[in-house]
C-alpha cells in the first residue's frame, strides 16, 4: 500500500510500485588516479578509473504503473520533440496525421 506520487491515490495493497524519473541533471565525473585496487597473485596492482560524462537523477516518484506509462509516454514525445525541432527537413516530408501515440 502506498501513495501515487503523480495522481495522489492510494494504491491497494500488493499492488506494483514504480520509480520515474521526474529530473536528471548532467554531470561530469574527473578521473581518478590509483582508485581501484586488485588483487593478483600476492600483490595489490592500482589501476586508474577514467572517469566520464553522463547524467544522473536529480529526483524521481514512487508512481502507479498507470501512471509511470502515461509518464514515460509524455517524457519519449517531450524527447522526441527536442530532438527534432532543430532541423525541419527530418519531418517535412512525414505525414503523421494517421498515427497513435499507443
Amino acid at each position: 500500500m502506498y501513495r501515487c506520487e503523480i495522481c495522489n491515490t492510494v494504491q491497494p495493497p500488493r499492488s506494483r510500485s514504480v520509480r520515474v524519473t521526474t529530473k536528471s541533471r548532467a554531470t561530469e565525473y574527473p578521473s581518478r588516479p590509483k582508485a581501484n585496487k586488485l588483487r593478483i597473485g600476492r600483490k595489490t596492482k592500482q589501476f586508474d578509473d577514467p572517469g566520464g560524462a553522463g547524467y544522473e537523477i536529480a529526483k524521481e516518484a514512487v508512481a502507479c504503473p498507470k501512471c509511470a506509462h502515461a509518464h514515460e509516454v509524455k517524457r519519449a514525445a517531450e524527447e522526441a520533440e527536442g530532438l527534432y525541432d532543430d532541423d525541419n527537413s527530418v519531418t517535412s516530408g512525414l505525414d503523421l496525421s494517421g498515427v497513435s501515440a499507443d
